[in-house]
């Protein structure tokens, strides 16, 4: 039975999208989307801090040169070091028109070649502008790879880099693709969920041996998938939406997992609802890509 604890007691609206980065991959940032913050916090040191930010945030990713990507609503931006921003081309440059109502960016990662992959959202209104984009490995162009997705979610590739992973979550849906040279093709469905059951997947990853770890917004857990898609293990947690996992830590056998209070009328008053947890596990993550710009 996986062992999970509270790690930090910092109660998120939305926390999401964990990351571990430097050369033990011990320092961890972390969103809450809704109130506007960064988090972070050593595995090692047990340091820790917060970046405020001027509009919700939906990622944080590193950078080759110690900063980060940040996910602000109307981004990308880099963080540099002293604290600046520089904006990046945004869904405005690769759609060529304004988002048609509130919309934000949701989960991202850097691809095997450099490249940033953005999911988006529009705060629970349907839209057919929700999916997917892409930014070039140098920063310089974003492009709309696919729309028409109810909410682009959680995402990761193979360990081999072949394939790509995409979560739908109000779709309950979790696509494959074939992937090479920063494209995706050959689009279909890896799992299907049952939506009476209103358990969402939500963020992902995938480890080293190729499974993919789920997260489960109002299921109350992370679930472990085989390559084939089978289900190996359900590790239960005592709040309703757990949001995200990834990774950390020297061997990267620790799994950082985020969690909320809640968002679009849903409300969990558990005492550690919203607190970022740990789980031990017998698996062993992959690092992430870094963004190179």
């Amino acid at each position: 039975m996986a062992k999970l604890r509270v790690w930090d007691a910092r109660t998120c609206h939305v926390g999401e999208g964990p990351v571990a980065v430097g050369a033990n991959h011990s320092t961890v940032h972390w969103v809450d989307i809704l109130n506007n913050k960064i988090y972070w916090r050593d595995l090692a040191s047990d340091e820790s801090g917060e970046i405020p930010t001027s509009e919700n945030v939906s990622f944080v990713l590193p950078r080759s040169d110690g900063g980060l990507v940040i996910g602000n609503a109307h981004g990308p931006d880099l963080l540099e070091l002293d604290g600046s921003l520089i904006r990046l081309p945004g869904r405005l440059e690769a759609d060529g028109a304004a988002d048609p109502l509130p919309m934000r960016w949701n989960d991202a990662k850097v691809g095997p070649t450099g490249e940033i992959w953005l999911g988006t959202s529009s705060y629970g209104a349907p839209t057919d502008r929700i999916g997917l984009h892409r930014l070039s490995a140098d920063g310089k162009k974003m492009v709309r790879i696919a729309g028409g997705m109810g909410l682009s979610n959680g995402l990761d590739w193979s360990p081999d880099g072949k394939l790509f992973y995409l979560v739908d979550t109000t779709q309950f849906l979790v696509y494959v693709y074939d992937y090479e040279a920063g494209e995706i093709f050959n689009q279909r469905i890896a799992l299907r969920f049952d939506p009476e059951l209103k358990q969402y997947p939500d963020g992902m990853t995938v480890d080293s041996g190729g499974c993919l770890w789920i997260a489960f917004w109002n299921g109350s857990c992370i679930r472990r998938y085989s390559p084939e898609f089978e289900l190996l293990e359900t590790i239960e947690f005592p709040v309703k939406f757990v949001s995200s996992c990834a990774f950390a830590g020297t061997e990267l056998r620790t799994l950082v997992v985020t969690t909320s209070t809640g968002d679009n009328g849903w409300h969990d008053e558990h005492e550690f609802a919203g607190m970022t947890f740990l789980v031990d596990t017998d698996s062993r993550g992959k690092a992430p890509y870094v963004f190179g710009s």
